[in-house]
C-alpha cells in the first residue's frame, strides 16, 4: 500500500474512533429529492446535552477562563483540527506551524512554512496552509512533514496573500487572498476570493469584499460564508456545486472586523474579532452573544470530542472548554461520505 493510501486508512480508522456517535446518526441521513436533511437539524436529536443553545452562556457558562496552552509566538493564526481533535496552529512572523496534542502539549511541527496563515486538513489527512508572503497554497503530509505546492497564481499572475481557506466535500478548496502586505510585498491584482479543485485549476468565485479574510463552508457544503476585514461584514453564498456559487447575502453586520471562522454542531458560527473577541450567531443570523478573549484572529473546535473551543490570540494559543460540540472536520466527514456510497 503507497503513503496515500495507509493515511487514508489510518485517518479512517480515527474518525470512526474520535466520531462514533456522529457516523451512527449520519448514516441515518434522510434523503429528500437527492438533498440530505440538514446538518443541524441531524444533530438536534443527537447531542449529548439535547438543547440549543439559546445564548452564550449556554455555550460558554458564566466564569469560564481560557487556559493559556502556549505563549511567546509572534503571532497565532490558522488553527486546524485533526481526526482524533489535535490542533495545528501558525505562527506566520516565525515562518512556523505547531501542534497541540492532548497530553502532551505544544510542539513545533515545522519552521519553514513562510508567512503561514490559515489552514485546514482535506480528505487525504494533508494540512493545506495558506503561506501568505509566498503567495501560495500549501499541502504538507505531516508524517513525512513535506509539503507540496498546490496553488501558486491565477491565470498566470501569482497570487496577492493567500489569507484562510475551507476545503469541500470533493477535496477543492476556497481560499481568501487579501493584501496585508506581510512583507512588504505589492499586490499584483484585485483582492478576491477563488476555488481550487482537486485537480488543481483554479477559477475566481467572488470580488465583493473589500478585504477578504476569514472563510468557511457550512459541514453539507450548503453555504459559504465569507468575512470581510475591512468592511466589518460576513457575506454568504448559497453553493450552487463545487466552485459555484449562488446570489451573494450580505447576511451580518458585525460591528467588529471579522478574521477566522468555525462552526458548532447546531450550525452557530463563531467569528473571531481581534480585540472584540469571539462573536456567536446562529445559523438564521441571531447573535448569541461574545466569547471574551483578550484578541481572538481565528478558532477551532477540537480536542476530545471536539468539545473544546481553541483561539488563536496574538501570542498566545487559548482553550476554552465549550457544552456544545463543532463540526466535524472534512478530514472525518469527506471519509464517512464516500463509505456510504454504493
Amino acid at each position: 500500500m503507497d503513503t496515500v493510501g495507509q493515511a487514508r486508512k489510518v485517518v479512517t480508522m480515527k474518525c470512526r474512533s474520535a466520531f462514533a456517535g456522529w457516523l451512527s446518526a449520519l448514516s441515518m441521513i434522510t434523503v429528500v429529492c437527492g438533498s440530505a436533511v440538514a446538518y443541524a437539524d441531524e444533530n438536534r436529536a443527537n447531542s449529548e446535552a439535547g438543547k440549543m443553545p439559546q445564548r452564550v452562556e449556554d455555550i460558554v457558562p458564566p466564569g469560564t477562563e481560557p487556559t493559556v496552552l502556549g505563549t511567546g509566538y509572534g503571532f497565532c493564526e490558522g488553527p486546524a483540527a485533526d481526526a482524533e481533535g489535535n490542533v495545528y496552529f501558525s505562527d506566520g512572523k516565525n515562518d512556523s506551524i505547531y501542534v497541540y496534542r492532548e497530553g502532551k502539549g505544544v510542539e513545533l511541527f515545522v519552521n519553514d512554512s513562510t508567512d503561514a496563515n490559515g489552514m485546514m486538513f482535506n480528505s487525504k489527512g494533508e494540512l493545506l496552509v495558506c503561506e501568505g508572503a509566498a503567495r501560495r497554497v500549501v499541502a504538507f503530509d505531516v508524517t513525512t512533514r513535506k509539503k507540496r505546492i498546490v496553488a501558486s497564481n491565477y491565470q498566470g499572475t501569482p497570487f496577492n496573500e493567500p489569507n484562510d481557506l475551507t476545503v469541500d466535500l470533493q477535496d477543492g478548496f476556497y481560499f481568501t487572498d487579501p493584501n496585508y502586505h506581510h512583507r512588504g510585498q505589492p499586490s499584483l491584482m484585485k483582492e478576491a476570493v477563488y476555488y481550487v479543485n482537486p485537480q488543481g485549476e483554479v477559477t475566481r468565485v467572488s470580488e465583493v469584499c473589500v478585504r477578504p479574510n476569514g472563510i468557511l463552508l457550512d459541514p453539507r457544503n450548503r453555504y459559504l460564508y465569507l468575512a470581510d476585514n475591512a468592511a466589518g461584514l460576513i457575506y454568504r453564498y448559497p453553493v450552487v456545486g463545487p466552485g459555484k456559487l449562488g446570489e451573494v447575502e450580505k447576511w451580518i453586520d458585525l460591528g467588529a472586523h471579522p478574521d477566522g471562522m468555525t462552526m458548532d454542531e447546531w450550525g452557530n458560527l463563531y467569528v473571531a474579532c481581534g480585540k472584540a473577541g469571539v462573536k456567536v450567531y446562529t445559523e438564521n443570523g441571531q447573535y448569541l452573544g461574545t466569547i471574551v478573549v483578550p484578541y481572538a484572529s481565528n478558532c477551532v473546535f477540537g480536542g476530545r470530542e471536539f468539545r473544546t473551543l481553541f483561539v488563536t490570540s496574538a501570542d498566545k494559543f487559548l482553550a476554552i472548554p465549550t457544552q456544545v460540540r463543532g463540526a466535524p472536520p472534512v478530514v472525518c466527514r469527506s471519509h464517512e461520505k464516500s463509505q456510504e456510497r454504493p
